[in-house]
């Protein structure tokens, strides 16, 4: 299905050095989500090998295996670094320590993110914009948009659920990569931005950049 949405934000990435030792120092679980925690350090430069001509799928081992990150990137065959990443960079959450991690009740309207402690904080919320007619609102780990992806659930609060968020987060991202198979980068960036190719390169590069990160750590 096509996807025509550009999200309404400024594109930032949560930043990654290629030039220092990295360590993973924490990991948690959020409705069976492996849930890892980054440093937030200086971003990675250019992606160099941002073109592919086959989907981004995950090596043979991974630590990420039995994880639902895994398991949902494997029914989509998209690689679950890429997923995690894209999810990094859509609902990141600052915490102590200088960490960032995804956080499944992120909400974001028209350019204006919310970070909700609890579901049912982000469903108040929610429930909120939509009595105000709001409908630009991106919901959940994957920061899906109701505007064009709402159909997918039958209540808009069934995207606070990080499964279901995933699940069709995924989809999403998968449909974009197969739209562009001779450039991983675009296709990646299509989640973000399906017109301006710009933007979406320039996104699609900053995440694989981070998966790679990613996938060094686990």
């Amino acid at each position: 299905m096509p996807i025509t949405h550009s999200k309404n934000r400024t594109l930032k990435c949560p930043s990654i050095s290629t030039q220092r030792h990295l360590t993973l120092l924490r990991r948690g679980l959020i409705g069976g989500l492996c849930i890892i925690s980054q440093p937030q350090q200086s971003i990675a430069a250019d992606y160099a090998k941002a073109n592919a001509n086959i989907l981004h799928t995950a090596p043979s081992t991974t630590k990420l295996q039995n994880t639902l990150w895994w398991q949902v990137a494997r029914r989509h065959q998209i690689d679950p670094y890429v997923l995690y990443a894209v999810a990094l960079v859509e609902s990141r959450k600052h915490g102590e320590q200088n960490h960032v991690t995804p956080w499944p009740w992120a909400i974001n309207n028209a350019g204006k993110s919310f970070i909700p402690k609890s579901q049912q904080e982000a469903e108040l919320l929610l429930n909120k914009m939509l009595d105000e007619g709001r409908r630009n609102v991106d919901v959940g780990i994957m920061q899906v948009n109701l505007r064009w992806h709402g159909h997918r659930v039958t209540k808009p609060e069934h995207l606070l659920n990080p499964n279901t968020n995933l699940e069709i987060g995924a989809m999403v991202l998968a449909e974009a990569i197969l739209s562009a198979p001779n450039n991983l980068a675009l296709g990646v960036g299509r989640y973000y931005s399906w017109k301006n190719v710009p933007a979406a390169i320039e996104y699609g590069q900053q995440v694989i950049a981070l998966a790679d990160q990613i996938r060094t750590l686990i």
